[in-house]
């Protein structure tokens, strides 16, 4: 089955559910609320072109505006930890991003770097060539590995998938080993279609938390993946936020300031 027939499939699924007509009751998402939107999004800052500065500012705005996460890159984790430290915003570690080209033993010890440099949560590439290469069981076998690595160091571990370089077969195999591995989500790169998110929702079942991670520019773009089901929604630029109303922060005209600042 090609991936716009499991689309349509899903869709159909997800309708008749919210109707009570069929499987998947509960599993359909109402709009958000805007003032619940900043407490689901993830500010993603993975450019090779990333600054301190750019880090700092981005940090600042997360904090004003109350994000989920702020990822990052392993390089920038300590700074991050303390421009953090007392938020509840958490720091998530970008390992491996986007194509997981690292040898297992190298993708285990930078998990184990980041979590001594304060990481929260670890968000690790797929490794997509042995995907393609038809090795996708030992790459279960190294993502068992590094789920227990986290559950050791009371960190949350999300596998990174880009999705549409994954073909039907290989998308559902791929989210049956991520099922299996023990891993707490997935994290969908280069994802902004609402559809794309019912897939993934419907083979990764309830036990992993979906977030969708793309070139997401605009607030009701935020709003539709969150509906779709996405527990987060990762950003390159918070600009997105303008476009709220009515969203409770104590600081608004302040955390205004910060969006117009430039890094």
């Amino acid at each position: 089955m090609e991936r716009h027939e499991i689309v349509s499939v899903v869709e159909q699924q997800m309708l008749r559910a919210a109707r009570g007509k069929g499987p998947g009751g509960g599993r359909a998402q109402r709009w958000p609320e805007p003032s619940t939107v900043p407490g689901a999004v993830s500010l993603e800052l993975l450019s090779a072109l990333c600054t301190q500065g750019q880090i700092e500012h981005a940090c600042r705005q997360a904090r004003m505006l109350g994000a989920a996460a702020v990822t990052l890159p392993p390089y920038f984790l300590p700074l991050g930890r303390r421009l953090l430290s007392g938020s509840p915003t958490v720091l998530t570690a970008a390992v491996g991003h986007p194509w997981g080209a690292l040898t297992p033993r190298a993708r285990t010890a930078l998990v184990k770097d980041c979590i001594e440099a304060g990481a929260d949560e670890l968000e690790v590439a797929l490794d997509l060539a042995a995907v393609k290469s038809g090795a996708l069981a030992s790459e279960r076998v190294a993502l068992e590995e590094l789920a227990r690595l986290a559950q050791s160091g009371g960190r949350i571990l999300s596998i990174l998938i880009d999705f549409k370089t994954l073909s039907a077969a290989e998308l559902e195999q791929v989210m049956t080993a991520v099922r299996r591995c023990g891993a707490a989500g997935i994290a969908l790169r280069r994802c902004t279609d609402p559809g794309d998110v019912r897939v993934a929702m419907e083979l990764i079942g309830e036990q992993a938390a979906v977030k969708a991670s793309g070139p997401v520019k605009s607030f009701d773009e935020i709003s539709s993946l969150l509906c779709a089901g996405a527990a987060r929604v990762g950003v390159a630029r918070l600009e997105a936020m303008r476009r709220m109303e009515g969203w409770e922060q104590p600081a608004k005209a302040e955390a205004a300031l910060l969006l117009s600042d430039s890094p």
